[in-house]
C-alpha cells in the first residue's frame, strides 16, 4: 500500500533538487513545503505540523545537522510526537549515516536516488501508522 497525502517539509538549498523531489512528492499525493536552508526549515517546522521532514545535510547558514538537533530540543522543550527526519544527501560515508542518526534523525538516503528509494522510505515509516489508523477506524464503525 502505497502512502500518500502526507505533509513533508522539505529542507533543501539546491534549486534542481527541489524541484525534482517537489515533482515527486507531488505526484505521490503529498504536500509538501520548501526550506532554503536549515534555519528557515526550524522556523517552518516551529509554525507547522509535519509528518516527515526530508533533510540536505550541506546547508548555507544552518546544516542538516544542526537542524534535526534543533528541532529534536524544540519537540523536547513543548512535548510534542518527533517527527520522521530522513538526511537525503550526497555525503553517504558510514560517519555521516551515524551523524544523523546522532543528530535524531530516522533514516537515510544517499543523493542521487531513485524515486522508488524514496517511495520505500516513506512507506517504511508510515504504512504501519496508517494500517494502525485504519483498524482503529474499521474497529470503531
Amino acid at each position: 500500500m502505497k502512502v500518500k497525502g502526507l505533509k513533508i517539509l522539505l529542507i533543501e538549498n539546491d534549486e534542481l533538487n527541489i524541484k525534482f523531489v517537489k515533482i515527486v512528492l507531488d505526484r505521490l499525493g503529498h504536500r509538501s513545503d520548501i526550506a532554503i536552508n536549515g534555519q528557515v526549515g526550524l522556523d517552518l517546522y516551529k509554525k507547522n505540523k509535519y509528518d516527515l521532514v526530508l533533510m540536505d545535510l550541506e546547508m548555507p547558514e544552518m546544516n542538516g545537522i544542526d537542524s534535526a538537533v534543533e528541532i529534536r530540543e524544540y519537540e523536547k522543550k513543548n512535548n510534542l510526537n518527533p517527527v520522521k527526519i530522513i538526511a537525503v544527501t550526497a555525503y553517504a560515508m558510514d560517519t555521516d549515516r551515524q551523524s544523523c542518526f546522532n543528530a535524531g534523525m530516522n533514516d537515510f538516503l544517499a543523493k542521487p536516488f531513485l524515486v522508488e528509494e524514496l517511495v520505500e522510505l516513506i512507506n517504511k515509516h508510515f504504512s504501519e501508522d496508517n494500517e494502525l489508523i485504519s483498524n482503529l477506524m474499521i474497529n470503531k464503525n
